[in-house]
């Protein structure tokens, strides 16, 4: 069972907060997380293909959804492939005249802010999961990383386009600061970095900015001693003990999180 959500941007918290809840208790998920300047063909094509992937299809339904075409041209591709779609209505609306005709029929189910855990319930049942299920805790939400992030991470990378490679660690408080060690090789000698800075994790991005400072074996070295440190990496898969990333240079980085480092 694979459920696609459909919502506009202005709705995107409450999308990746259902969409999480959902793959908590076991459902699949198409979600549209499209990266920043992806055009809006490539968008419309990954679109077409989640909904023909896809068994069910959930519409966010709020007053901007009615002013958004391409959120309505989404339901249309999946009233013309007969997916069943079921209305998460967040608020009363007005449908547009040619809007009531892909939505009549519907079943509807009122997820106003004050009855969400209620609605998240009846929304599993209707899509044939079980309510009861313990959610999978492992699963978590990026823009809560401040509650689960924090602690001590292995931190391993290898750069697919030069080879590059090494390993380090991490650790990430509560309050942003990062504290981090890494070791790898330049012109085959040992580098150590040991960085100091701070982090985040936004818009499905994890970065660290601050000062680093480079220790090499060798004498009278031309590296700077101390200097800007900036990593801003596209997180791919996330759990709470996990997370894969990439860069945009084409780094591919595993972060794990150590034994007895959970917050």
């Amino acid at each position: 069972m694979t459920v696609y959500i459909c919502y506009c941007y202005a709705d995107t918290r409450l999308a990746s907060k259902l969409a999480l809840d959902l793959m908590r208790r076991g459902l699949n998920v198409w979600i549209d997380q499209s990266a920043e300047g992806t055009s809006a063909e490539t968008r419309r094509l990954d679109q077409i293909q989640g909904i023909i992937e896809s068994d069910q299809f959930v519409l966010i339904l709020s007053a901007t959804t009615t002013t958004s075409t391409e959120t309505f041209d989404q339901v249309r591709m999946a009233v013309e492939r007969k997916r069943p779609i079921i209305v998460a209505k967040r608020q009363e609306v007005y449908l547009l005249r040619d809007q009531e005709p892909l939505l009549a029929g519907a079943p509807v189910i009122d997820f106003s802010r004050a009855r969400y855990d209620e609605a998240l319930r009846e929304l599993i049942a209707l899509l044939g999961g079980d309510p009861d299920a313990a959610p999978d805790e492992r699963l978590v939400d990026p823009e809560e990383a401040s509650q689960w992030l924090p602690g001590e991470w292995r931190v391993t990378f290898h750069n697919t386009r030069n080879g590059a490679s090494g390993e380090g660690q991490f650790l990430f408080e509560a309050s942003g600061k990062a504290i981090g060690l890494l070791v790898t090789e330049q012109d085959g000698l040992p580098m150590e970095m040991r960085i100091l800075g701070q982090w985040w994790l936004s818009d499905n991005r994890l970065s660290v900015q601050g000062e680093s400072k480079i220790f090499v074996p060798v004498e009278d070295s031309d590296l700077p001693e101390r200097f800007t440190y900036s990593m801003t990496l596209r997180v791919n898969d996330l759990t709470r003990d996990h997370i894969k990333a990439s860069s945009s240079v084409g780094d591919q980085v595993i972060f794990s999180r150590l034994p007895n480092a959970t917050p």
